[in-house]
């Protein structure tokens, strides 16, 4: 049994190598910002810290009651020059043990994160109005706002949105033609026309909806699927660590809200970390984890919200396996997951299940893997996640499979 923390930090440097006690999952769910789930059973304080060159820059702290996570909401904001992120959590017992979590996370480019508001059309010696958005809702960034006249030459100014998410800008065109429009930041380009005396062009159709969803062995995975789709979809997020099938079915009615809400024409689904629970059948049996009953009925439950996801013929999906874990005792849960994942999507048309357990562990467990003639490590240190890398070898392969269809 634990004992309760003491309300301090602990002194070493929670961001040099040391062993990784607790699960710390970086969600980046809310557009901007990222929150960090601290999954230790602490029953104190939890110290929140991000990990930059090797230094740790405090973040917070929260309060964990004992056999309870902690929450540190909007921990920090997401970047355009820093897409790569490392945290830590640290809590210290009174015996003097330290809860150590530390984990990464890919936040998506800047590239979709500005929207030009220009005019349908301007007029020769009248001012147009540029609108610049920041989608994301953070602010605090500069950009560079630069117009072109036709056949000219561009002239470029920073714009300041600090605290604010909007900003807008006027120029008086001069002459017939059609007048560029262009945001500048980091290597980000979001451009536009506002067509002077001549016809404007045709209005594009909007991306289609890939919904990127399950629990945390999808967080990093949305992130970089949304830079590899770039502009021919956008990516909606809901990533909910600790969600479980087996746990009274919990993913199901998830599944038919989201459905109904955001229409995706794709839903990529990576769920397993959190299974193993005893399951009840329709019958009202009760059946423990992890023989071929308990796979049959979990197998029901997946090829129901596969069903969901598909909306009727509508919609494909992918469902993503799970690698295989570091500990020994959750291999049997593990195995079972995806052995049900396959079983639930035989013959169910528009569904693909994509093996990530023999992409990351063919073999059973292994910390890194030759990628690109590369030997790389994939995997993150409490043995079930995958790292930074792995999230983008993964996202990779998913965006791939996408392409094929």
């Amino acid at each position: 049994m634990q004992t309760r923390a003491l309300a301090q930090a602990p002194a070493a440097n929670p961001c040099t190598p040391a062993p990784v006690t607790a699960t710390l999952v970086p969600n980046t769910n809310r557009l901007g910002v990222i929150d960090l789930h601290f999954l230790g059973n602490a029953g104190g304080p939890v110290f929140y810290f991000e990990c930059v060159g090797g230094r740790a820059l405090p973040l917070g702290e929260r309060f964990a009651p004992a056999g309870q996570g902690t929450t540190l909401w909007s921990a920090t904001f997401w970047r355009c020059g820093r897409l790569t992120r490392q945290f830590a959590a640290t809590t210290k017992l009174t015996d003097g043990q330290v809860l150590r979590g530390a984990g990464g996370v890919h936040t998506v480019s800047c590239a979709r994160r500005f929207k030009l508001e220009l005019p349908a059309r301007g007029a020769r010696g009248k001012l147009a109005r540029v609108r610049i958005v920041d989608r994301w809702g953070t602010g605090e960034v500069r950009v560079q706002l630069c117009i072109t006249a036709p056949r000219g030459k561009g002239r470029c100014s920073s714009v300041a949105l600090r605290r604010t998410t909007a900003a807008v800008r006027h120029f008086r065109p001069t002459s017939r033609g059609r007048w560029k429009v262009e945001l500048r930041v980091a290597s980000t380009r979001v451009s536009g026309v506002v067509p002077v005396g001549v016809r404007g062009g045709a209005k594009q159709a909007a991306p289609p909806t890939v919904l990127a969803t399950g629990d945390s062995t999808m967080q990093g995975i949305e992130s970089f699927l949304a830079d590899e789709l770039g502009d021919t979809a956008t990516v909606a997020t809901d990533v909910r660590p600790g969600l479980g099938i087996s746990k009274g079915d919990e993913f199901q009615p998830i599944a038919a809200s989201q459905a109904v809400r955001l229409k995706p024409a794709t839903t990529v689904v990576s769920i397993g970390a959190n299974e193993g629970f005893s399951q009840t059948t329709p019958a009202g049996v009760e059946i423990a984890c992890c023989d071929a009953p308990w796979v049959a009925e979990y197998a029901r439950r997946v090829r129901t919200t596969m069903t969901t996801y598909r909306r009727q013929g509508r919609s494909r999906v992918f469902w993503l396996t799970i690698p295989a874990p570091k500990d020994a005792r959750r291999v049997p849960v593990f195995q079972a997951t995806n052995s049900a994942i396959l079983q639930a999507a035989e013959g169910l048309a528009g569904v693909r299940v994509l093996r990530m357990d023999t992409l990351f562990s063919p073999n059973g467990w292994r910390e890194t893997m030759s990628y690109r003639g590369r030997t790389v490590r994939v995997r993150e240190k409490d043995g079930i996640h995958l790292n930074v890398l792995g999230t983008q070898i993964a996202a990779r392969a998913v965006a791939a499979a996408m392409r094929q269809r």
